[in-house]
């Protein structure tokens, strides 16, 4: 990947701190956390090519409108934000290209196709999902029970765990009168979530404004594959 300026939108936290440690310093934009002044975050905005925002909503929606103050890309991963915050995210990426996704694993998104398949040839089964996580995280579904939920027609039943260092579980089971067909994910350190975050900010530098998921980067990529072998 090319060199790139990056930007760290809570950096003091667990994903920032990975982020910051995997990026070379000659890649560092800078890093921001919440205490950060509306002067350094602006010249945090300012120096970097893209921002990777691992934050809490409010810095999430503060970063953001630093970003489009200085027309840059945003990839944000930041969960528990609400209805009003997205609509937000939606208007800004009117002004510039923002990428928004609960998890950066592609695992986890093959895994929606999967329960998208499931769920049209099993209606009559139920959908339940648990999901767990380390005792610190605050959020509780998990964003990406949430995002998974959205692809099955059944109502999800969600349970959540908040137990030790588990770095992220996800089980999806649908349930019958006599089978049950259970899909599971596990994330087996931060650092995949951090090394697919980091490909989606070289990725997003060049786009139109609009709001991206993990979908259109895979996607994308999967499209340049293709036309690579087609000329081989």
């Amino acid at each position: 990947m090319d060199a790139i300026k990056i930007g760290i939108i809570g950096v003091s936290g667990r994903m920032g701190s990975l982020l910051s440690a995997l990026i070379s310093k000659s890649e560092q934009g800078g890093g921001s956390c919440s205490k950060t002044s509306s002067q350094e975050l602006d010249d945090i905005v300012r120096n970097s090519d893209v921002l990777l925002d691992f934050s809490s909503p409010p810095s999430t929606i503060r970063a953001i409108v630093a970003a489009v103050k200085f027309r840059k890309p945003v990839v944000s991963g930041t969960t528990g934000l609400s209805d009003g915050d997205f609509a937000r995210l939606k208007e800004f990426s009117t002004v510039i290209p923002i990428l928004h996704a609960s998890n950066f694993c592609l695992g986890i998104h093959l895994m929606a196709d999967l329960i998208e398949k499931c769920s049209t040839s099993l209606p009559d089964f139920d959908f339940s999902i648990i999901d767990r996580h380390h005792r610190g995280k605050q959020d509780a579904p998990s964003g990406t029970s949430l995002f998974l939920a959205n692809y099955a027609s059944q109502k999800a039943q969600i349970v959540s765990l908040r137990e030790g260092n588990v770095f992220g579980e996800h089980s999806c089971d649908f349930a019958g009168e006599n089978e049950m067909l259970s899909i599971t994910h596990r994330a087996f350190n931060r650092e995949v979530f951090a090394v697919g975050a980091l490909r989606c900010a070289h990725w997003i530098i060049g786009k139109i404004p609009r709001l991206y998921s993990m979908r259109d980067y895979i996607r994308s990529i999967n499209e340049r594959e293709m036309a690579t072998a087609a000329t081989d």
